[in-house]
């Protein structure tokens, strides 16, 4: 899903246009330094004028997704409602060319739109003259063209409105005509409209009336005029659904022929919207102007993860620098324990570069970005089973894909390059990655691995990191820092007794972890009998050494009552935990 995404931090547009665009922007980065440095310039003409900012995203909330209504219109298939949308949408927009004129604008911003807007403003009024506020969708519904806006709709409107009142007006008439004060205008299902005279004026009937039915008391009448209002009413709603129709596509046609300047405005608002969707996460997370440069280095100063901090409380994310130079160090070997932050320092890297090359400001406190033709990244493990491909295969399919498809000029981050197999094989074929990355490639490269014998290669544009750990107290702080220098040890023991892992299985694992490295730090050879039997007379004798825990007892305690779903436990099941979590209390207190 979008959740947890750099287009989720980053998408405060308006309008669904612009959240395309500014999708289609990450999608797609720009590669010449010109039209960053434009984009560049529309973010901070808004970010350094909030209130402007704040008055353009109101205004950018009236305008609908004019992008699908126009299309729609350039199709034959909007509706009258979609006409209305549009006129909405284009005051909305001449609001904003309002604003924008009183402003001195960057040339992106300038658009010859705000400057000629007459026919722009022609569609606006003829939608407004010719379509009611409220129209109806369906065509064969009525109520579309406006009154006033066609005389001959207006007439037939009067006539089925005003149906009693025409009646009544020409029975007047013909009372007059004929002398006879009694004559009635009535109506039957069978025979219509009539003409009623009674007996003692039948001597009165003028010669264009005409017989319909004879009765005991008078005489039933009708005359072609009768005739034909009595027609003209009853066709008036077809003829009013008609007109309006043909009306309504007179309207959608004129609108049509100015497609070319309803599309350019559309693509300037979604592209307004974009600016200052990233003027408003600027100012919401504290991001900084990038200054793109043409050496090749990428120095990035406090550089953040955009994700991660903004999921984080306030200052909750703690920044790191990095400096990436073709001519010096353009490849960096990151070591350190498992969930100190090495996947976050790589991504982070790859995430501030990416941002600068759509124009987008950047989390860090200052950066020099160059730019780069790809972003290449290997992290995560995932496999490919209906294909065959185990996860270890995926892994080097990317791995192949990078190293034959990144240049001098290319971003690469890796993560865990040959975990997937053998430590010796592994250790060899990571090893091998780096030195054609440096001495083939010399792509910037930011690579992180639990192997530390790959620490001790040496190359001139090699710089070995690490992330800082503080040991106090026999606990052991993660400080999130990356420092110069490799890391001693990965922790990776302390995390799976962090994921619950039984305790045997951890005391097992510790004391083989010990009793496979000799005094110098290398594996040695011993049965499973020999290092059961080892740690059983350790167990016996209460000299099993353990690692300091990664967290305390009641640390992993309270983090699993956070997680435990109460309302999917069973009674059984709790009162377990609860045993289980005051046994280990009690023998932590032992």
């Amino acid at each position: 899903s979008r959740k947890y995404t750099l287009l989720d931090v980053l998408s405060h547009t308006r309008t669904a246009m612009g959240s395309r665009l500014l999708n289609g922007w990450l999608l797609a980065p720009l590669r010449e330094k010109e039209a960053i440095l434009n984009r560049q310039e529309a973010v901070a003409f808004f970010h350094h004028r909030q209130l402007v900012l704040s008055t353009i995203r109101a205004e950018l909330g009236k305008i609908l997704d004019m992008e699908r209504l126009v299309t729609r219109v350039a199709m034959d298939r909007a509706h009258p409602k979609d006409l209305v949308s549009i006129r909405d949408s284009l005051t909305a927009c001449f609001g904003i060319f309002d604003l924008l004129e009183k402003e001195k604008l960057p040339s992106v911003l300038a658009h010859e739109l705000a400057r000629d807007r007459g026919p722009l403003a022609g569609v606006a009024e003829l939608i407004g003259q010719a379509i009611a506020d409220e129209p109806a969708i369906i065509l064969t519904e009525g109520d579309i063209i406006r009154n006033g806006y066609d005389a001959e709709l207006d007439r037939l409107r009067g006539l089925k409105e005003n149906t009693r009142e025409v009646l009544n007006a020409y029975l007047e008439e013909e009372r007059r005509r004929t002398g006879i004060g009694s004559l009635k205008l009535k109506y039957n299902r069978i025979i219509g409209y009539y003409f009623e005279v009674t007996k003692a004026n039948l001597s009165l009937v003028p010669e264009h009336f005409i017989r319909r039915q004879s009765l005991v008391g008078g005489e039933r009448f009708t005359t072609r005029q009768l005739g034909d209002r009595e027609s003209e009413i009853n066709n008036a709603s077809e003829k009013i659904i008609e007109l309006e129709r043909e009306l309504f596509f007179q309207v959608r046609s004129r609108v049509k022929a100015e497609i070319g300047l309803l599309t350019a405005v559309a693509h300037f608002c979604a592209a307004l919207d974009c600016f200052q969707s990233l003027a408003y996460a600027a100012t919401l997370y504290g991001y900084t102007r990038p200054r793109m440069v043409e050496d090749g280095v990428v120095d990035i100063t406090d550089g953040r993860h955009p994700v991660v901090e903004a999921h984080l409380p306030g200052g909750g994310f703690v920044p790191n620098s990095i400096t990436l130079d073709p001519e010096h160090h353009s490849f960096v070997m990151l070591t350190g324990p498992n969930m100190a932050g090495k996947s976050t320092y790589l991504r982070q890297t790859a995430l501030i570069v990416l941002m600068a090359q759509i124009g987008s400001f950047v989390p860090a406190a200052e950066a020099h970005i160059c730019l780069v033709d790809k972003i290449f990244c290997r992290v995560g493990a995932s496999d490919n089973l209906a294909r065959g491909e185990s996860t270890f295969l995926v892994e080097m399919n990317e791995t192949a894909h990078i190293l034959r498809q990144a240049t001098r000029e290319s971003l690469v981050i890796m993560d865990e390059v040959g975990r997937g197999t053998s430590t010796a094989d592994g250790v060899a074929i990571a090893r091998a990655v780096i030195l054609y990355i440096l001495n083939r490639i010399g792509a910037k490269t930011v690579f992180a691995t639990h192997f530390h014998e790959l620490t001790a290669l040496r190359h001139p544009r090699l710089a070995n990191y690490s992330l800082e750990v503080v040991e106090h107290d026999e606990r052991i702080v993660f400080l999130k820092r990356v420092k110069p220098g490799p890391a001693d040890s990965s922790y990776g023991v302390h995390v799976a007794e962090l994921a619950g892992l039984p305790e045997e299985v951890i005391a097992t694992a510790r004391s083989y972890g010990e009793e496979t490295q000799d005094e110098s730090g290398r594996e040695t050879e011993k049965s499973d009998d020999e290092r059961q039997n080892k740690i059983q007379e350790k167990k016996k004798t209460g000299d099993l050494v353990s690692q300091p825990l990664l967290f305390s007892r009641e640390e992993l305690i309270i983090e699993a009552l956070k997680h435990l779903r109460t309302d999917e436990t069973r009674p059984l099941e709790a009162l377990s935990l609860l045993a289980r979590w005051q046994e280990e209390l009690r023998g932590k207190d032992r």
